[in-house]
């Protein structure tokens, strides 16, 4: 039995190719011996096997081929109902749990892989950088406060696993576990997410077999594990066990080396033999290679030898190859190596499989290589989540997350902040993204200080084993072309032993560190969240060190604005700018029950209430679960590019743009020549895609075709110009022509079907005829006044006004009332969540109610021709000392033009959030058609959309991000209707353009001002009526991050004089919507 405890650490460097390396050890004091196991960082492991390579055992290589582990005869899944007991502090758990003789008649079961958290037991907690216990004192865990899930399992072990050892495995358990077998304690581990294995064939009997686990859900690796998720505990990955002969493949290692044209390569074979048998062993070692179809490439020899009973020896070899196909995240090819052992005789013993990807990544000439070719990073952070399971990721769960990356042009993924569950890394390999592996280490809550554990060698050991075992369990897999130091821990000795020791271990890969800076101790300048001209500015002298930042343009709610401006320096050739991971992908809510009042009550877990089917289910954020005092940082766990459910959100549409690796340019649109430009790293066009174009017209396609193949073959990162072969045609009146490019894939992937769009430009078509003008002579208005209001009315309509608003507070089509409140000024929208980060709650407030402080002069009403009527309302708002003018013209036509005319006062005055109107249709108008950018919503700095005729309902316009802000906005609208199942309505056209909102929620409704506010989607009121902003305006989303960064500047409605019109008309049934905006109205 091992105990691994070292408060003092002596490294082993290795080369590549060599045995896995460990820290070596040295004796703990005689104080630091009191502590108990659990808060005692320089305690590691007991009693586990050394980290290795995962890997699975079969009879011989036509099974091994199989890639199947559970068709192994040596693999025997322990996942399924466990026995379990759950109390809130150690003092109270079972102490002799583990005694088979122990009654656990009355013990309830709980599935595993699962977080107990989930299941029921104890509080999840989420928390960003908040250490969830107190006081925070290293390496101390509150007794108080530490529960403890006691675990039981009965299993048997097969027959044919006699003669052979038999190991238990333990994907991952959070945080810290004892285990026992049949009675007998065999030892302890810590790191939440790298594996635990113990051997357990002296203790086994025939028959029935237990296993004892005891969980504890904080220790002093806690410290170590600081990451931005909930805080789970329990057996929250796979547990299995698994034999093998006695004389064992314990580890191998495989590297693949180009030579310096990355053509041919060579294959490195590493075995690490083992002999547990009491007496010496021969044994062979051999390994054929296969390629995708499962034909043998070439068959070689590793080596043999005779090892000695209770020891290891390595076999290397190296086997040279003529050009393979390469593994990139563009073209992931896959080869099959079985390493094949025999004993004396020449029988099979043991036969693994791996999939091997030829591939290179360097740091060369200022670049991250790939192959010889520098790479663009399009790339996200990933927890790992799942709104109904927490921590436990189904292997469905993360295909679909693959498939969706792909789709949106994602290529790269960070393993935000730990080494992520085996699976990932296999199916990252086969469907082709480039990772970022990330060892298990963020002690943010520790600052980065003098009081960082970066700094403290008490804690190096610590450091150095979190970042052995990812290395050793995870260095085999192609799609690793970096490896992290951790996340947001500080910097000092610690780190510098990790990089030293990683770069000895594994030369063949960069490192990375945020926090190493533009240290030695970073192969990449890797920041968070810096702005676009920050990068610029790196970009601009000769670099030895690519750009590539770890965390960037920060996703939550309603962001990802203007990402475009990350990347234009890139498409514009800054050598030294790579790319990025966006933060985050997935929103990290938990499913849980919606209470009967619809209130945000005290509920202790996703499971302390019943599920009323007509109420359904929404997704929990921090500060929902437990007692009032539970540290919380609220919805800031919801920062994803999909919800929980993986339902994208909108920005992820604008990051597939951005991403896309085709770029257009315009070069000659009256002679139908575009540019073409091939940001793929290692593809020409013609290999993967096909190119349509269309010519259309207000939704309307007028001619379309398919390029040939040949215009795309355009190599990586070259350019050409393509002609398109529109026909020469006769414009409409008034009408508007796009030309709209769509580059799609040319047969099936494994992450989309043929035909899926990849990259798409549109271009306005420089062609046009000017509009008609309304040649019917308009009928005679007829205009009353009052004191109270002002009407006017034409054939089938009537416009009324207040004489002391100047507001329009009633519009009638054939005697049907629209307005439910009057078409006001408005000036405000519901804060986002980078609006809540960067304070624009306080700091803008002053247009929140500017609208109610609208006091005129004078209201006016004249008619200067039978047809035409004009209402003019001039005055002030009052609370920001701006003048602010309304004029209406009424026309004989049923069309009213609006125009609004806003002279910012003396006083100085902060942005305004919005510059429109804004009113509430009655109930029944919920059909919406607009023509302008869609189909899903847009913003001034997010608007990367098609413009065309879209047509929805009010209620699809409502984004469901976890806590209700500002959503459902158009951009770039020539003209929207809300119509009623009669299709009558009403039109609103720009003058030129709006931009436009249609909502079953008003502002009020959506208003939420701190990000600890605990508020839901489905607490919001259940409203018929339409709440419709029409504006010249609204504020960017922002995005550089959600805790005080603004909009860029481009993207903010600065407080100068500001005016906009448009024009409003009432539709009826059979009224041809485009027809009724083109008309030219004076």
């Amino acid at each position: 039995m091992n105990k691994l405890f070292l408060p003092f650490v002596c490294l082993i460097f290795t080369s590549f190719s060599s045995a896995s390396a460990q820290p070596a050890v040295a004796s703990v004091s005689s104080a630091a011996m009191t502590l108990s196991d659990w808060e005692n960082p320089a305690l590691l492991h007991e009693g586990t096997e050394p980290p290795s390579a995962t890997a699975a055992s079969f009879k011989n290589p036509k099974a091994a081929l199989k890639l199947d582990r559970a068709e192994s005869p040596y693999f025997k899944s322990l996942n399924g109902a466990w026995k379990f007991h759950w109390v809130p502090r150690p003092d109270q758990r079972p102490l002799d749990f583990w005694n088979p003789s122990f009654d656990d008649h009355d013990w309830k079961s709980i599935p595993v892989p699962a977080n107990v958290e989930v299941e029921g037991y104890g509080v999840p907690i989420y928390t960003n950088a908040t250490y969830p216990w107190s006081p925070v004192k290293p390496p101390f865990i509150p007794h108080h406060n530490n529960p403890v899930s006691s675990y039981r399992k009965s299993f048997a072990v097969p027959a044919s696993w006699a003669g052979r050892e038999t190991y238990v495995t333990f994907d991952g358990v959070n945080s810290f576990f004892y285990l026992w077998v049949n009675g007998q304690k065999l030892g302890f581990s810590k790191d939440s997410r790298t594996p635990a294995t113990f051997r357990l064939t002296p203790y086994l009997k025939t028959g029935d077999n237990l296993l004892a686990v005891e969980v504890y859900r904080w220790n002093d690796g806690s410290y170590l594990e600081d990451q931005d998720f909930w805080r789970l505990s329990g057996i929250f990955r796979d547990v299995y066990l698994w034999s093998a002969p006695t004389v064992r493949i314990r580890d191998f290692q495989l590297g693949t080396s180009l030579d310096a044209a990355y053509r041919d390569a060579v294959l490195s074979v590493s075995v690490v033999l083992a002999n547990s048998d009491s007496a010496p062993k021969k044994i062979s070692v051999e390994a054929t290679l296969y390629d995708a179809s499962q034909k043998p490439v070439a068959s070689f020899p590793v080596g043999s030898t005779s090892i000695a009973p209770g020891t290891e020896q390595t076999l290397d070899t190296k086997k040279p190859f003529a050009n393979p196909l390469k593994w990139s995240a563009e073209t992931p090819h896959l080869y099959t190596l079985v390493i094949t052992t025999r004993d004396g005789a020449g029988e099979i013993l043991q036969c693994i499989p791996w999939r091997v990807g030829f591939r290179s990544s360097e740091i060369k000439g200022g670049q991250l290589l790939v192959n010889g070719m520098p790479v663009l990073i399009r790339g996200v952070n990933r927890h790992e989540f799942d709104p109904k399971l927490g921590q436990v990721v189904t292997r469905e769960r993360m295909i679909q997350d693959i498939r969706l990356m792909k789709q949106h042009n994602i290529n790269a993924v960070r393993t935000c902040h730990y080494p992520n569950v085996p699976a990932w890394y296999d199916l990252c390999d086969e469907y082709g993204l480039y990772l970022v592996d990330e060892a298990n280490i963020e002690s943010h809550g520790m600052g980065y200080g003098d009081k960082s554990l970066a700094k403290d060698p008490v804690w190096k050991a610590a450091h150095l084993d979190r970042t052995v075992r990812m290395v050793e369990r995870d260095k085999n897999h192609a799609s690793i072309i970096i490896w992290s130091l951790g996340n947001e821990a500080g910097m000092g000795i610690n780190f510098e032993a990790t990089y030293q020791w990683l770069k000895h271990r594994d030369p063949s890969r960069p490192v990375q560190y945020e926090q190493a800076g533009h240290s030695a101790f970073t192969d990449i300048v890797c920041p968070m969240y810096a702005r676009p001209e920050t990068a610029l500015k790196y970009a601009e002298k000769p670099q030895l060190r690519p750009f590539i930042q770890c965390e960037y343009a920060h996703a939550m709610g309603n962001s990802s604005g203007d990402l475009q401006s990350y990347w234009d320096p890139i498409y514009a050739g800054a050598k030294s700018l790579q790319g990025g991971f966006i933060w985050d992908w997935v929103d990290q809510g938990l499913e849980t029950a919606i209470p009967t009042s619809r209130k945000v009550e005290q509920i202790e877990n996703p499971k302390s209430l019943p599920l009323d089917a007509k109420l359904g289910t929404f997704f929990a954020y921090g500060g929902t679960f437990g007692p009032p005092g539970i540290a919380s940082d609220g919805n800031f766990c919801a920062n994803g590019l999909v919800s929980a459910d993986r339902i994208p959100h909108p920005g992820l549409y604008e990051v597939k743009k951005v991403y896309q690796p085709v770029q257009f340019r315009a070069v000659n649109l009256a002679e139908g020549l575009v540019e073409f430009q091939n940001w793929n790293d290692f593809l020409s066009l013609d290999q993967w895609l096909v190119a349509h174009w269309e010519l259309a017209a207000e939704g309307r396609v007028l001619q379309s075709g398919n390029l040939p193949l040949a215009a795309l073959a355009i190599a990586p990162r070259d350019r050409a110009v393509v002609k398109l072969p529109y026909k020469p045609f006769r414009p409409e009146p008034g009408v508007e022509y796009f030309l709209n490019l769509s580059l799609r894939l040319k047969t099936q992937t494994p992450w989309a079907p043929s035909g899926h769009e990849v990259a798409w430009a549109q271009f306005p078509f420089p062609i046009a005829a000017a509009p008609a003008s309304e040649n019917t002579r308009p009928a005679a208005l007829v205009l009353e006044q009052s004191p109270v209001k002002i009407v006017v009315s034409g054939e089938g309509f009537s416009a009324s006004f207040d004489v002391s608003t100047g507001l329009l507070i009633s519009l009638k089509n054939n005697g049907d009332e629209l307005l439910d409140s009057p078409l006001r000024p408005d000036f405000w929208r519901a804060p986002t969540d980078n609006d809540r980060g960067n304070h624009m709650d306080k700091e803008l407030s002053v247009w929140r109610k500017a609208h109610e402080f609208w006091t005129t002069s004078s209201v006016t009403a004249r008619q200067p021709a039978p047809d035409r009527v004009t209402v003019m309302a001039k005055g002030q708002l009052a609370s920001t000392g701006s003048a602010y003018t309304l004029q209406w013209t009424v026309l004989g036509t049923g069309d009213v033009l609006v125009s609004a005319n806003f002279e910012p006062g003396a006083q100085k005055l902060p942005e305004l959030p919005r510059f429109g109107m804004q009113t509430t249709l009655r109930a029944g108008y919920d059909r919406l058609v607009w023509y302008g950018k869609g189909p899903h919503e847009t913003y001034r700095d997010r608007q990367d959309a098609r413009v065309s005729v879209y047509k929805s309902t009010v209620r699809e316009q409502f984004t469901s991000y976890i806590k209700p802000q500002e959503t459902g906005n158009h951009e770039a609208v020539r003209w929207i209707a809300l119509l009623n199942e009669n299709d009558c309505g009403l039109l609103a056209v720009g003058a030129p353009l709006l931009s436009a909102n249609a909502l079953h929620s008003s502002t009020d409704d959506l208003y939420c001002a701190t990000q600890m506010e605990n508020y839901y989607p489905y607490q919001l009121p259940h409203r018929e009526t339409v709440t419709l902003n029409l504006d010249l305006a609204q504020r960017g989303l922002g995005g550089d991050t959600s805790w005080g960064a603004k909009p860029h500047g481009g993207f903010i409605i600065k407080p100068a004089p500001i005016s906009y019109a448009y024009r409003l008309k009432l539709v009826r049934t059979g009224d041809d919507l485009a027809a009724l905006a083109r008309k030219q109205v004076k």
